[in-house]
């Protein structure tokens, strides 16, 4: 029993010991339950359809070779959502599942949910997701956390220290577009808020653009962000690709820099943004961080979009777009603390 965490829900029985630091209520909510009924529970405390759905990836009587067992090692947290079950909902939730075959690769499969894509990506599971049949392929969509600084770090510590020689610390060599430090560094807290605003920009219009009917757009949402939506307990496709973002990032950069003064500085500000935001991404999904503190908030914030609100909170790093363009939700207060 000391490697299984048992539970009992309408008469069947499940074994939750992997979601243990994953549960998106803390661990420190779960410890009471060990060996007892949780419907009570899950309905009071206002669990999704998506929740319950979810609950079948942990059934003891069938072996489901998908599971993802440690792939992340703390959790996300449910801040609200339907009062009580919706039978209908599940059952239909079942039923789209049912479509597809996890343990073959499933963007070839996207079809067979093409019509009901939107109830389907935003019902998350707790199983491994294998997009392409070439292992080739396959292994470009892992990214582990630490490959992010280790690539980004070393770029922005260079773009930045040559432009600070040649615009500050360039002595006599200096021309009459040079400026002071201060300046400097208001050029690149600039393109740090520039990052912002094409953080809540990508994420609410691209990321979550409805892709319809189409099979290609479908899958291509798929790919781009659906499928974080799907696995979100997935540790290795929760950064973004170093040489994907690279591109990205030249795309943007070659237009505002005929507009922007000084955009190379501003450059290396956004790119500290970028990297601050992808770790703060990581985080919230995998930290531990303490009540009271900003990642606390902002862990609960995100699991909010991911769990009940998918059409708002759009802001990881920071909230302020969302209070902008008013899709800021407000997370329910708790009597106590979340552990994780």
């Amino acid at each position: 029993m000391a490697n299984s965490f048992p539970v009992q829900f309408a008469g069947a029985h499940y074994d939750i010991k992997q979601f243990l630091r994953d549960h998106p209520g803390g661990v420190n909510t779960l410890k009471y339950f060990k060996g007892r009924n949780i419907m009570a529970a899950m309905e009071k405390f206002g669990h999704s359809s998506g929740a319950y759905h979810m609950l079948g990836d942990f059934k003891v009587e069938t072996v489901d070779v998908n599971l993802t067992g440690a792939v992340s090692e703390n959790g996300r947290i449910i801040t609200t959502g339907e009062a009580g079950r919706d039978l209908k909902e599940i059952a239909f939730l079942e039923e789209l599942e049912a479509r597809l075959d996890w343990s073959k690769p499933l963007l070839y499969q996207l079809d067979a949910i093409a019509p009901d894509y939107d109830a389907w990506v935003n019902s998350p599971v707790y199983r491994k997701c294998r997009l392409f049949e070439s292992s080739i392929l396959e292994s470009m969509t892992f990214t582990p956390w630490f490959l992010v600084p280790l690539f980004w770090i070393p770029i922005i510590l260079y773009v930045g220290a040559t432009q600070f020689r040649q615009y500050v610390a360039c002595g006599d060599t200096c021309d009459e577009d040079s400026i002071t430090a201060p300046t400097y560094l208001f050029h690149l807290v600039f393109g740090m808020g520039i990052w912002t605003a094409l953080e809540y920009s990508l994420h609410r219009w691209v990321f979550h653009i409805n892709p319809g009917k189409s099979v290609t757009m479908i899958k291509l949402h798929f790919l781009i962000h659906g499928m974080h939506h799907k696995v979100p307990f997935d540790g290795l496709r929760q950064v973004f690709p170093p040489i994907a973002a690279l591109v990205i990032t030249c795309i943007i950069y070659l237009p505002l820099q005929a507009v922007l003064s000084y955009p190379l500085i501003k450059l290396t500000g956004g790119l500290i943004g970028y990297l601050t935001y992808d770790m703060i991404h990581y985080y919230v999904h995998h930290g531990s961080p303490k009540d009271g503190s900003y990642l606390y908030a902002m862990k609960r914030y995100h699991s909010n979009h991911h769990f009940v609100n998918h059409d708002k909170a759009f802001g990881i790093s920071s909230k302020i777009w969302d209070y902008v363009f008013k899709t800021f939700v407000k997370v329910k207060r708790l009597s106590f603390s979340l552990q994780w």
